[in-house]
């Protein structure tokens, strides 16, 4: 049963006991005629639904710190419910899936639900689930702004985070036959993250200026258009000298060997001499059984090149910032203005196809190879 009450401050507070325990919420308005009879319209319902056993704290009280412990009760008095609580399910999907993914997956997904899906969903049975939670909280999360204003969170960001939402209520709603609530979910809109490549003027620029142990180290980088995780996990066993190759095998990942990204990143490069002459340089000063390292022997860490080398060379140069993963875009529009086969080169990073060469990288080829139709219209000039 529920009453209403005013506080000393004069501010209307709803008073309800709920399985014998008491719980007290602010409405956050003065006592006011108008107001009261809202709070008497709000009073009227949540007795409704205390009556029926259909009450649901969060609905009511959305913000309220006492929402988990509400929850923690409903769990207590119906401990033989034969559908699981989302925190107990999902404990159990874990415990089936996680067999088949790497550890930086694993953690990704554990951080996803601990930040996330646990805190909006941990005490709501698992059949309970709507489209209208699940909504909510996508809501929730697009509001989520930065100390400046900004976005915490992309639309790409939020499509991932609902990722493992959706595939543990697809596993619960086949095991226990209940209709899937997520079939009308659509992802949101996510916006193209353009290549930022540099020029050769400005890969010169860069070359000439990055310190000198970690020349070799981005001269890999910008001729072969390896991913950071691919150069960093490089082992020397990988560099084939006899057969001019370097065999893309693993990836060093949050501290970690791990596989390639995908099959095809699986793959074998084909040395030019001036990566030749680069590698046998960095393996033969290189300490450890990895080809790069950072000064104290260990394996590089992606933030670690980026913060140390990467961005303090392009600040001393007068170059734009932008992300060190453009050293591969860069690779990959300058082979192409060379006239590269873009098979070739589509191999060279262990892309599936040539689709992504002509989708993304075409209009960044034309301007570095100055091909702007000029070509063809001396040709016609010229009666071929």
């Amino acid at each position: 049963m529920a009453n209403i009450r005013i506080r000393p401050n004069g501010i209307i507070q709803y008073d309800l006991c709920v399985f014998g325990v008491r719980f007290r919420e602010t409405s956050g308005m003065p006592a006011t005629p108008s107001n009261l009879k809202k709070a008497k319209a709000v009073l009227k319902r949540l007795n409704a639904e205390l009556a029926l056993g259909s009450f649901d704290y969060k609905e009511f009280f959305p913000h309220s710190k006492k929402v988990e412990k509400f929850e923690l009760l409903v769990r207590a008095r119906n401990p033989a419910i034969a559908e699981p609580y989302f925190d107990t399910y999902t404990e159990a999907w874990l415990e089936r899936n996680s067999h088949q993914w790497k550890n930086s997956y694993l953690k990704a997904v554990n951080s996803i639900l601990n930040n996330y899906l646990l805190p909006a969903f941990k005490n709501t049975l698992v059949d309970a689930i709507t489209l209208k939670d699940v909504l909510t909280l996508r809501s929730q999360l697009c509001a989520l702004t930065n100390k400046d204003g900004k976005r915490k969170l992309s639309n790409k960001r939020i499509n991932i985070i609902f990722v493992p939402l959706i595939s543990i209520l697809h596993s619960a709603a086949d095991e226990f036959g209940f209709p899937y609530p997520l079939e009308r979910l659509q992802p949101l809109r996510e916006e193209p993250s353009d290549p930022n490549p540099m020029t050769q003027e400005e890969v010169q620029r860069f070359m000439a200026a990055v310190p000198s142990q970690w020349y070799d180290y981005y001269l890999i980088r910008f001729h072969t258009g390896m991913r950071s995780c691919e150069v960093h996990g490089l082992k020397k066993d990988c560099v084939d000298f006899n057969h001019g190759l370097i065999r893309v095998r693993r990836n060093w990942v949050a501290g970690e060997l791990t596989t390639v990204k995908t099959p095809k990143s699986n793959r074998d490069i084909i040395m030019t001499p001036t990566v030749e002459a680069a590698l046998k340089r960095a393996v033969e000063a290189s300490p450890s059984d990895f080809v790069f390292t950072n000064p104290n022997g260990a394996p590089l860490d992606t933030r670690y090149i980026n913060r140390k080398v990467w961005y303090p060379t392009l600040k001393k140069v007068g170059l734009p910032k932008r992300r060190g993963y453009e050293t591969r875009h860069t690779a990959a529009v300058l082979h192409l203005a060379a006239h590269e086969n873009p098979l070739y080169v589509s191999r060279l990073l262990g892309h599936s196809s040539t689709q992504m060469l002509y989708e993304v990288y075409a209009p960044y080829v034309i301007n570095a190879a100055r091909k702007d139709g000029s070509a063809f219209d001396a040709m016609m000039a010229r009666g071929e």
